[in-house]
């Protein structure tokens, strides 16, 4: 038989130490993590993750988030932790007459994909969670874990179950980020910040707004059916965090309004200028300062400076979009050249 777990990509970690002592002590607290009592790993990765360049092992999260994915070497800010090939592949939308036909139709694609899978991978999938059904392997079907674990991919007409992706827990406040990537045709794990050995990977689930507390829960129970406790959540406003999230949002409407629709002011150049430091200093505050979080603002700086004719400026925020990007994308991914080719125009033209 065809091996079943063909669909996972080695682990990309590009994290290193120029100190030898220090890559060997982190594999020696490596391998003490990998002998706890709690590791288990899927028969789909368990080769990858005994090996010795593994970077991340499978552990008994919390009793509310299940099995989740920890770091067992160090992480910088920008380095790749993983990249994975889904391992099933649905559109996102099916033509049909109704809904209940549309609906008839995404649940029998799930199904054809799921019954072409090795019987090994139809258990790794299945080991997975199902939101909105019961928790019994009795009750849980091929379409409810696919409802719930997979990916809508940039650009792709097709959406995406990873088996070792979906084993990554939320976090409002996360440290890792991932990225589709249409010419490997893979989604890669990037880690938003340093990472220590032993720290549970977190990814965000959602909302895409910047959201008080309450509503932030209130959108992880409707969608994933739990009530987030995480250290962002935990905070709540004590430190003005809900503050902090809704001005955050105010401000990235602000910015982008100006920028979309043309309102770039070579008159208030300033006060824009002003509205995105703020605004980048606060995401940091709140620590969603990663890449993943600010390229997108510091692009508005970009076209700030550049309506006012302010070169140096823009070639500033362009260098800080261009680290973003690397640091959300990985260094080839196709954003990360048409920024490098940007700047080259800016050196040509001095």
């Amino acid at each position: 038989a065809n091996d079943p777990f063909a669909c996972f990509g080695g682990d990309g970690s590009s994290s290193s130490s120029d100190d030898d002592d220090a890559r060997t002590n982190n594999m020696e607290k490596a391998d003490r993590l990998r002998d706890k009592s709690n590791f288990e790993q899927p028969s789909a990765v368990t080769d990858l993750l005994h090996k010795h360049e593994s970077s991340f092992e499978m552990f008994d999260a919390t009793l509310a988030s299940g099995k989740g994915l920890r770091a067992v070497v160090a992480y910088k800010q920008g380095d790749e932790i993983m990249r994975e090939t889904a391992i099933m592949r649905i559109p996102n939308s099916q033509p049909a007459a109704s809904r209940e036909a549309a609906e008839q139709l995404h649940k029998n694609a799930i199904q054809r994909a799921y019954n072409s899978l090795h019987h090994e991978s139809q258990k790794s999938v299945m080991a997975l969670a199902s939101c909105n059904e019961d928790c019994t392997d009795v009750a849980r079907t091929p379409q409810g874990v696919y409802d719930t674990n997979s990916f809508r991919l940039e650009n792709d007409p097709k959406g995406g179950l990873f088996l070792t992706i979906a084993r990554i827990n939320h976090s409002c406040r996360p440290n890792v980020t991932h990225f589709w990537s249409p010419r490997l045709q893979q989604k890669l794990i990037f880690a938003v910040r340093d990472i220590d050995i032993g720290e549970e990977l977190l990814t965000i689930y959602g909302p895409g707004q910047c959201m008080a507390t309450k509503s932030r829960r209130e959108y992880l129970n409707e969608r994933f059916s739990f009530e987030c406790n995480c250290e962002m959540c935990r905070e709540g406003n004590a430190n003005g965090g809900d503050e902090k999230m809704l001005e955050i949002q105010a401000l990235q409407e602000d910015i982008a309004m100006q920028s979309s629709s043309g309102l770039v002011s070579t008159t208030d150049v300033e006060g824009q200028l002003a509205s995105v430091k703020k605004c980048l200093a606060l995401m940091k505050e709140q620590g969603l300062g990663g890449g993943a979080f600010t390229k997108t603002i510091f692009h508005h700086g970009y076209d700030i400076c550049l309506a006012a004719g302010d070169y140096d400026g823009a070639r500033s925020y362009l260098n800080s979009e261009l680290t973003a990007v690397m640091d959300s994308e990985g260094v080839h991914s196709s954003k990360a050249f048409e920024i490098e080719e940007a700047l080259k125009n800016f050196q040509d033209t001095e």
